[in-house]
This record gives structure tokens, C-alpha cells and sequence, in this order.
């Protein structure tokens, strides 16, 4: 068991606070955010007590309790988070006047701001609690992102809260850590305040997973005591719980002066008892209370007895339902009565009080994102030993607030909000229009944009705020040495009696091609033969491959040909971040599709998706956390995409897929075919600080012609570029990867990507693809016949450049903020300079052009330097633009790094050498050529 000694606040501060800053001063300039940053949730919030119609019920959007009391002359105060249970959180008060039959519209809000670095400044728990002398107490925590490991307890006061117009005092901070409960106040007067410091499994953002490392030894449910009625907290002691889940630790005194406290686990509730008031505790041990991991309600009523609000019957663990309250009176050896007053499911995180005249007060919610209800019960502690009301004034599911406003989006890495119905369903099917795209918005525009993650590529003026450079898009080229995995084997050979024995196939459809960072291999998932098996081959540089006998379905088959077995079209994606028998994504055609995961020889039991059309494909958006159903169907238009998602692979629900997008009127006619555009498929894959799509276009002709001429029908390549991940920008229309359309070539049609889509080796984005000759080797012809991969090359972040001539150019970007310390450029410039300009556009010395050392390089990852500054620290955290400079060449992206490595953490496609995840981490060490 690990206790800590009495420690007065003061003595507290003076041992530990300095040590911490002592020790950050020395940490600062390489912790992953900035301490400017880290340290705004120290700065106090501002106290809204003439909330907005922003702020009322038809416009929020989420409803958590966070606790309910009443003042000394019958007023009641309620208090409730909305935004969300994230970093979007924020309080909201309420008051009602006549013992809740009614509420006020809000009269207090606490909502901080977002910091420029897209973290937010968040108020999540906390709790309402009027003292003995009558003054009413509101405490509520206040942490950078979700939990920054630090967070703090805060707290207002308010002297008159029964008067129209109250007052409340300026904030101040007790400590670090969060509270959801009560403070209790002792027989001998003194008032102990349940304070819970929570481990570092709870930080969240992940970039915040560096920070306060200097508290590690205080992660417990601690206990704060005042002897001075709140004038000043001292820390008394604390226990650390195993398996907590947030502590949310609440106590009684008992009879023989002992402290008896529950506090809330993962299997529901530990117990611990205190004999010196605090100071120690015994070691926690299981309640024979169950519970599910959620909040309850202890309180010691008047009358001696203990109150216990839960969910369920008290030895049963059931879910978030049957609001119950029960009571005891010998102090917790035996339970009677059991009051449900909430039935319902969805219930949760009772709090409250008892009334002088007896009865007792209790505020939950309900479904806090669906049905968004803050509601209150007014009981006896003669209905709960009866089970049901018999006191006249009774009453449950009293409602105190219902929001009934839109649900607000989330906001994104890069600083956009997503609308709230996601996915939208605003494309239409019918328009051939291309699809808007509303991060291109200014209005939707965040007003400082982070770019903490990945390199900021230049597909278009997300993040431009002027510049006389000209924009320039390039393709894709394909390799010389192409096809580099051609039909060898019997089964990628032979005949298949699918099709008219179609023949001669190595077909990514969609396959996949990832780096496996354990084995320094790429692996490519395909099939072997039309319509044959799914087989790995591996490769070192994707250029020269291996089939591996894996001693499954023989030779390289990892599963066998067939539509029970393998499926029809399928699309695997190696999430190598996953537990091992997940490493497989799989999604295949077996009519209907099916979904399922796999460690490469045991597959889970596949689970059926909604009817569609065939060749769906599947990727994951780590920006949102989501995996993505890139669904195929038909419509006004032909070929077209429809979309789902879902936070858990196989848990994905077709039934709720919206239209998506298709081809529309800027992909142009083919003049030798003739054909309307359609879009076969749609892949994708984070790229640096987007992600990038993969848009097969189909020109023709008619399958039915290609069949009966043995010859392949027209597919090609173009990229679509997302913030977002549903929203298309597609500035370039030509093919990014081509057919050849000439007989005898390898690449003459029916050109495909691959699930991944591109890889990074050294200074250079590598994109597997098959195509399509119609021609097998014995000279047999058919329309899926002859299929062999290639690859095509383009220099990394090459999508478009922004480019210089003779004259100087200039680009200013729009306002942004970062937590990196060195700004890097990948260019070709004969000359390139950058300022580092305020929000007002006027240099930052020492960041200056007259200051910059000149940039004569052609490379794809090059630091800009000044004299005078070793690096950034200055304007860390900070909305700042960059004008750059540029004389004769061309700038493909910049970013700000936390190393001199130039790592961007961002994305990295499907990975490649040198990484060791699917993010850049190491930077200029993955380029061969790096120094």
C-alpha cells in the first residue's frame, strides 16, 4: 500500500511545486508541447455569468451531471457539462426556485478556449456544495486536452446565491488533479475534499503523454482537509486503489470516528477504511457492492443512516440502468429498502443533497448524447425502505434540462470543425457536379491553424494566406523496370473457370501493400489467378519480390481460391498497431461482403455487411479514429461510392452508409471511347497532415464489348486530396497513373491501386498498381487476362509545388501555431528565405529574411536556420504566419519538427524503411542520402 504523511498546502508547494519547475525548466525546450502551452490550464478560466442563446437549451448539445445542492434559503443549484464527455467539455449552472418543479435558463457557464495549438483547454468534473456557513461552492478541474497528467482542482464561492442577481469570486486553484464529490465535514468541524490525481493511462491527447512526469508519485485518491472553512487546503493523505477507473472517490464518518471510503474500479467498487482521519488508509479490497465502472452517490443522511444511490441491485453488476437508491443502518454490513428511480437505461452519475425537512434530492442524466436529459427525484428515506413512493411530494424523472440542439461536430487535429450529423448526408447522387468542399471555405477556416502534425503539403490554399508562386501539379512515373511481380506460379498461370478462364493474373483488387516494420519487409496482399487465392508475397523495396511458402493453402496462398473460402474481390489492410490477432483487416466479396481479422493462419467468424455492388474497399482514418467502407453501388451516374465508418473494425453498420461521391463533369470524356466517366473505386490513406484518395476512373467501353473483343476496359488513377476525410478536393484531372491503351504493352488498361496506396522509400512516394495487357504469355486473350504489378514513383510530398521563376516569389501562410522547435522545407529552390511574421504580418526578430540563412538545396527535408536563434522555442505555441521566399525552384511542403531530425509526425502512407510505425518519427534518418 502506498500512503503519504500529513502534508500542510503550503509545505506541499514549497517541497514539490518547485522541485516540478526546477525540473521542467530543464525539461521544457523538449517536451512534446510547449510550456506555454502546458501551462494555460494554469491560468484561471473566465466566469460567464450572462451565458449567450449559444448556451440554451435548443442550441447545446450534451448533457453529464455534475452535482446539485441547495442553498441555506431553499434556492437549488444544478450543474451539468455540455460539448461533450472529451476536451470539448464545459459547464454549465442552472437554479430553480421552487424545489425543481422548474430551472432557470443557464446563469453561469464556464467555457475556455481552444490554445493555438489545437489542444483545448477543457472543464470536465467538479461538483456544487454549499457549506455550513451558507456559502455556496462550485469546484470544477480545469486540464489541458482531455487529461494533460496535471489537470487542477479549482473553485468559486458565492456569498449571496439566493439573490437575483449572485456573485461569485474570482477562481482560484486548490490543487492539481480533478474532483467529482462532496467535500465532508467532520464531527470535529474540519472539511476533507476527495481529490483524485489520475495515472497516466488517462492522458489524452497523445502528444501530452511526456508531460508532469514529476506527479507520478501522487497518481491516488487523495484527501484534502480545511480548518478554516475553506480559506486554505491541506493535503492529508491518499491510498492508491488498484484498477481505479478515475477514482471518484466519496466517504462517510462513521460511528467510532473511522473514514469509510468507496471509490470506483474497473470491477466496480473498492473499499478502504481510515483511522486517523485521513492520514492512512488500509489496503483497498473489493466491496461486496456491485456497480458498473460508473459514478455513485454515499452520503450520511440526518437520521444516522447511509445513503447509497447505484446502478442496480446491490450484489448484481449490471449497466448504466435501474437508478436505486438504498440505505443502511449499520453502516454498510447490511442494505434495505431499494428505491429505483430511474429504470431506464442510460442512467447515470447520481448526486445530491438532503433538505431540512427531511427528503432527499438526487440529479442524474440520461443518454447524455441521445437523449440528452439532466432529471431529478425528490424522495423519502421512507420510499426507499418501502421500494417505491409513499410520501406525498414525491416524485422521479423530474426534468431539470433536455438539450436540444444539433450535435456539434468534433474538431480535428488541423483545426476544422465537422459538422454534427456525420457522415453528412449532403452529397446528392443525382448531381454531376464536383463535390464542395467546405474546409476550402474561409469561413470555415479555424481562425489559427494547427499544424503540429505531419509536413503542410501545398494541394491547396487550406493554409495560404497570400503568394504570387504558381502552383503546379505532377504525376506519377512509372518505373522502367515495370512489371516488377508478374504470373509465375501454377495458380497465377493457370485458367480458373471464372470469367471464360480468364488467365495469367496477379491482380491487386484491392489487395494491399504495407511495411511490416517487425520483419523489414513490405508485404503485398493479392490474388493469384482471377478470382483465385489470397497469396503474400515480400519484398525489401518493392521492386523485388519473394513468394513465401507459408504452408497454409500451399506454396504462397494464405487462403484458398473460392467463394466460401477467399471471397471475390477483397481488401486487406496490416493495421500494425493492433493486438496480433487483428494484424489482418480483411473485407471480401462473398456475396454479400464480409468483414474479418486475422493473425495470418486463425481468421475470426465473418460477419456479414449489407447488400452492394462488388470491388468495396476499406481504410482507416487515423485523424478521426475511425475505419472508413469505401462501399461500391450503382446510380444516376453508374459506378459511385457510398460511405460508412466505425470505430470498431467489425462492428461496422452498412445499414447507416451514406451516398458518397462519384465521377462528375471535370473528369472528361475519353475522345476514343467515347463513354461517360464513372468511379470505379475510391482508396485512401494518411498521408503527412492529410489524407489521400485514390480515385479509379472508368472510361469505357461497356464490359460487355471488352469481353467480346479479349480485351481490357479503360481504368485509370487520380488523386483526390481530404482535411476531413469525406470531402474530396480533385484540382487535377489527368490521369495520376495511366493506361497505355496500346496493344502488347503491360499497362494497357484496367489500372488499379492497392489498399495503402503508397509508401515511402527515401525521398521518394512509391504506388503499387496492376494493369492490364488482355495478353497472357501462351498467347490466350481475354478481358481480365494478363494482369502483372508495377510501380510508379514521385518525389515525397510531390503532389504540387509552388514554384519561383527568375523573379522573387513569396507565400505567406495563413495564421498557425505549432508545439515543434525547427522548421523545415522540402524544396529545390535555387534560393530560400523565411520570415516569422506576428498575427499582425510584422517580423519576429530574430526570425527575419536579413537573419535567414539562405536555403541552396535540393532535398526533401532541409531545416531553415537563423542567427542568432537555435531554434523556434520563441514562438512556440504561438499564432505566428511564414512568409517564404523563393528564387528559381519550387517548395513542396514545410513543417515544424520537435528535432533536428526533421521528423514530422505525420503520416507515412503504408510506411516504408526506416520507419518504425505508420508515422515519421525518425526523419532524415529514413532518407538514405541523409547526413
Amino acid at each position: 500500500m502506498k500512503t503519504f504523511p500529513r502534508l500542510s498546502l503550503l509545505c506541499l508547494t514549497a517541497s514539490l511545486l518547485p522541485h516540478a519547475s526546477t525540473l521542467m525548466a530543464a525539461e521544457g525546450d523538449t517536451l512534446t508541447v510547449p510550456r506555454s502551452v502546458l501551462d494555460l490550464a494554469m491560468e484561471p478560466s473566465f466566469i460567464n455569468t450572462n451565458p449567450g442563446p449559444e448556451y440554451s437549451d435548443e442550441q447545446r448539445d450534451y448533457a453529464m451531471v455534475i452535482g446539485m445542492d441547495r442553498t441555506q434559503k431553499g434556492r437549488l443549484w444544478s450543474a451539468w457539462v455540455a460539448g461533450g464527455d472529451s476536451d470539448l467539455g464545459y459547464f454549465v449552472l442552472a437554479s430553480s426556485d421552487d424545489h425543481g418543479a422548474t430551472w432557470s435558463k443557464p446563469r453561469l457557464v464556464i467555457d475556455p478556449p481552444e490554445a493555438p495549438t489545437g489542444l483545448r483547454k477543457r472543464i470536465l468534473v467538479g461538483n456544487l456544495w454549499t457549506d455550513p456557513t451558507g456559502k455556496l461552492w462550485l469546484f470544477y478541474d480545469q486540464s489541458m486536452g482531455y487529461y494533460d497528467g496535471r489537470a487542477g482542482v479549482w473553485a468559486i464561492t458565492c456569498s449571496n446565491p439566493d439573490d437575483a442577481n449572485p456573485t461569485w469570486s474570482e477562481p482560484r486553484r486548490i490543487w492539481h488533479g480533478l474532483t467529482l464529490n462532496k467535500p465532508l465535514v467532520l464531527k470535529n468541524g474540519e472539511w476533507l475534499l476527495p481529490i483524485s490525481l489520475w495515472g497516466r493511462g488517462n492522458i489524452n491527447p497523445p502528444e501530452l503523454r511526456d508531460a508532469h512526469a514529476e506527479l507520478d508519485d501522487m497518481r491516488m485518491a487523495h484527501l484534502f482537509v480545511s480548518k478554516d472553512q475553506g480559506a486554505t487546503w491541506t493535503r492529508r493523505g491518499g491510498v492508491v486503489v488498484p484498477h481505479t477507473q478515475f477514482d471518484e472517490h466519496m466517504f462517510v464518518e462513521l460511528n467510532d470516528g473511522r473514514l469509510w471510503m468507496l471509490v470506483r474500479t474497473n470491477y466496480g467498487i473498492a473499499e478502504t477504511f481510515s483511522s486517523d482521519q485521513g492520514a492512512t488508509w488500509s489496503e483497498p479490497q473489493p466491496s461486496t457492492l456491485q456497480n458498473p465502472s460508473a459514478r455513485f452517490h454515499l452520503r450520511k443522511l440526518a437520521s444516522g443512516r447511509i445513503l447509497l444511490v447505484k446502478n442496480g441491485p446491490l450484489t448484481e453488476r449490471t449497466g448504466r440502468t435501474l437508478m436505486t437508491a438504498y440505505l443502511t443502518e449499520d453502516e454498510g454490513k447490511t442494505w434495505k429498502g431499494g428505491l429505483v428511480i430511474d429504470e431506464r437505461n442510460g442512467v447515470s452519475y447520481p448526486d445530491g443533497f438532503q433538505a431540512p425537512d427531511g427528503s432527499i434530492n438526487i440529479i442524474h442524466d440520461r443518454e447524455r448524447a441521445k437523449e440528452r436529459e439532466i432529471l431529478m427525484a425528490r424522495f423519502t428515506e421512507e420510499d426507499i425502505l418501502a421500494g417505491k413512493l409513499v410520501s406525498p411530494g414525491s416524485q422521479t424523472k423530474m426534468l431539470v434540462s433536455k438539450a436540444l440542439g444539433a450535435t456539434i461536430g468534433e474538431v480535428t487535429y488541423n483545426g476544422l470543425r465537422n459538422p454534427g450529423e456525420w457522415p453528412p448526408k449532403t452529397q446528392d447522387p443525382k448531381s454531376f457536379e464536383p463535390m464542395t468542399v467546405p474546409w476550402l471555405e474561409e469561413k470555415n477556416k479555424p481562425d489559427v491553424i494547427p499544424i503540429t502534425f505531419g509536413r503542410q503539403l501545398f494541394v491547396d490554399d487550406y493554409l495560404i494566406e497570400s503568394t504570387d508562386l504558381k502552383r503546379t501539379f505532377h504525376t506519377a512515373q512509372k518505373y522502367e523496370g515495370n512489371p516488377v511481380f508478374k504470373p509465375e506460379t501454377p495458380f497465377e498461370l493457370a485458367p480458373t473457370g471464372a470469367d471464360n478462364n480468364q488467365q495469367a493474373v496477379c491482380y491487386l483488387g484491392h489487395g494491399g501493400v504495407f511495411w511490416e516494420p517487425q520483419e523489414n519487409l513490405f508485404k503485398m496482399f493479392y490474388t493469384a489467378g482471377w478470382r483465385g487465392g489470397l497469396a503474400v508475397a515480400t519484398s525489401p523495396d518493392l521492386i523485388n519480390w519473394t513468394r513465401p511458402d507459408l504452408k497454409l493453402a500451399g506454396g504462397n496462398l494464405l487462403l484458398p481460391p473460392g467463394r466460401k473460402a477467399v471471397g471475390g474481390d477483397n481488401s486487406v489492410w496490416l493495421d500494425i498497431n493492433a493486438k496480433p490477432a487483428e494484424r489482418i483487416k480483411y473485407l471480401t466479396d462473398r456475396g454479400p461482403h464480409t468483414l474479418q481479422t486475422s493473425d495470418g493462419v486463425k481468421w475470426s467468424t465473418p460477419v456479414p455487411m449489407e447488400k452492394s455492388a462488388d470491388y468495396c474497399s476499406i481504410f482507416y482514418n487515423p485523424f478521426r479514429h475511425t475505419w472508413v467502407y469505401s462501399i461500391k453501388q450503382g446510380g444516376p451516374h453508374g459506378r459511385s461510392r457510398y460511405y460508412a465508418e466505425s470505430r470498431d473494425f467489425l462492428k461496422a453498420d452498412w445499414k447507416k452508409s451514406v451516398y458518397w461521391t462519384n465521377a462528375d463533369r471535370l473528369d472528361e470524356v475519353d475522345p476514343k471511347i467515347g463513354d461517360a466517366p464513372q468511379l470505379y473505386s475510391l482508396n485512401a490513406v494518411a498521408y503527412e497532415s492529410i489524407l489521400l484518395g485514390e480515385f479509379y476512373i472508368h472510361l469505357g467501353p461497356d464490359n460487355k464489348i471488352c469481353d467480346e473483343g479479349k480485351f481490357p476496359k479503360i481504368t485509370e488513377i487520380k488523386l483526390g486530396f481530404s482535411r476531413d476525410g469525406f470531402h474530396w478536393h480533385r484540382p487535377d484531372r489527368r490521369a495520376f497513373i495511366g493506361a497505355s491503351q496500346k496493344e502488347g504493352t503491360y499497362d494497357r488498361g484496367y489500372i488499379h491501386g492497392t489498399t495503402g496506396v503508397c509508401a515511402v522509400i527515401g525521398d521518394k512516394l512509391y504506388f503499387p498498381f496492376t494493369a492490364y495487357s488482355g495478353i497472357a504469355p501462351n498467347g490466350v486473350r481475354g478481358m481480365y487476362t494478363g494482369a502483372t504489378v508495377g510501380v510508379a514513383t514521385l518525389r515525397r510530398d510531390g503532389f504540387a509545388s509552388m514554384d519561383a521563376g527568375d523573379a522573387l516569389g513569396n507565400l505567406t501562410t495563413k495564421k498557425v501555431a505549432f508545439n515543434g522547435r525547427h522548421l523545415f522545407v522540402n524544396t529545390d529552390a535555387w534560393a530560400l528565405s523565411a520570415d516569422v511574421l506576428d498575427e499582425s504580418g510584422k517580423p519576429i526578430p530574430p526570425f527575419t529574411r536579413e537573419n535567414c540563412e539562405l536555403v541552396r538545396r535540393t532535398e526533401t527535408c532541409t531545416e531553415v536556420k537563423w542567427k542568432g536563434a537555435a531554434n523556434l522555442d520563441a514562438v512556440r505555441g504561438k499564432p505566428v504566419k511564414f512568409r517564404f521566399e523563393l528564387t528559381r525552384g519550387n517548395l513542396y511542403s514545410f513543417w515544424v519538427s520537435q528535432d533536428e531530425s526533421g521528423a514530422s509526425r505525420g503520416y507515412v502512407g503504408a510506411g516504408g524503411p526506416g520507419f518504425t510505425g505508420n508515422t515519421d518519427t525518425v526523419g532524415e534518418k529514413a532518407v538514405p542520402s541523409a547526413r
